[in-house]
């Protein structure tokens, strides 16, 4: 088990990886998160959770498992969101751990800006350093029906509604939210789309949504 939330298990995956002689990997999807938590946490390693789990977990994974990645081709997608457009004032280097201020949507929007930005400059690093087998790149799969809105109704109450289902009410609110959310399917058709290398366009560092490339405002793209 990879536990985002521990970096000495995220930095022991690429030996376990390695050990199982599976060979170079032609994808790797860094997806998992977490979102809009209320209160602030820290994980073990001493950082806000939000941020690690969402960036800088899957940074330390993708530095580990970057011999591994196919010299032939390979591409990174990082799971970012639209919700970057919170941080819109940049990446504050001073807030990252929410040490000065903290909350729970404003977290998670510095921590999908900071998907965006990695993707960049590891793109840039690579082309940079002749490395052109490597492609990364960066998606909003917009508001999908998954467990990670447990938080905003709270762990409990979403654990209850999962195992003795919801009541007439709260079936008529679920009912009406999902005209604004995609199915899983639905919501996993951009990340399939990049990893199966988008028809032969896929675009080194870019944003994409809904199967397109997106432009981004400055602060990013760190301009």
């Amino acid at each position: 088990v990879l536990d985002l939330d521990d970096l000495e298990s995220v930095k022991a995956f690429p030996d376990a990886y390695g050990k199982l002689g599976l060979g170079g990997i032609n994808v790797l999807m860094n997806n998992a998160g977490v979102m809009a938590i209320p209160d602030r946490q820290l994980t073990k390693d001493g950082y806000e959770r939000t941020f690690q789990s969402n960036h800088l977990g899957h940074f330390v994974l993708t530095t580990g498992l970057f011999p591994y990645l196919s010299r032939s081709k390979a591409t990174v997608i990082n799971v970012s969101s639209e919700a970057f457009q919170i941080a819109r004032g940049g990446l504050d280097i001073n807030n990252l751990n929410g040490e000065e201020k903290y909350g729970a949507w404003s977290s998670y929007g510095l921590s999908k800006l900071a998907n965006i930005l990695f993707t960049q400059e590891l793109q840039r690093r690579a082309e940079e350093s002749g490395n052109n087998w490597l492609t990364a790149v960066t998606l909003h799969p917009g508001a999908v029906s998954t467990d990670l809105g447990r938080y905003l109704i709270g762990e409990e109450k979403w654990n209850d509604l999962k195992s003795k289902g919801p009541s007439p009410l709260e079936s008529f609110a679920l009912n009406a939210l999902s005209v604004f959310t995609k199915t899983v399917p639905d919501g996993a058709s951009t990340q399939i789309y990049l990893a199966a290398g988008a028809d032969g366009k896929l675009k080194p560092g870019a944003f994409y949504e809904d199967l397109k490339v997106k432009n981004l405002p400055s602060y990013a793209t760190d301009s």
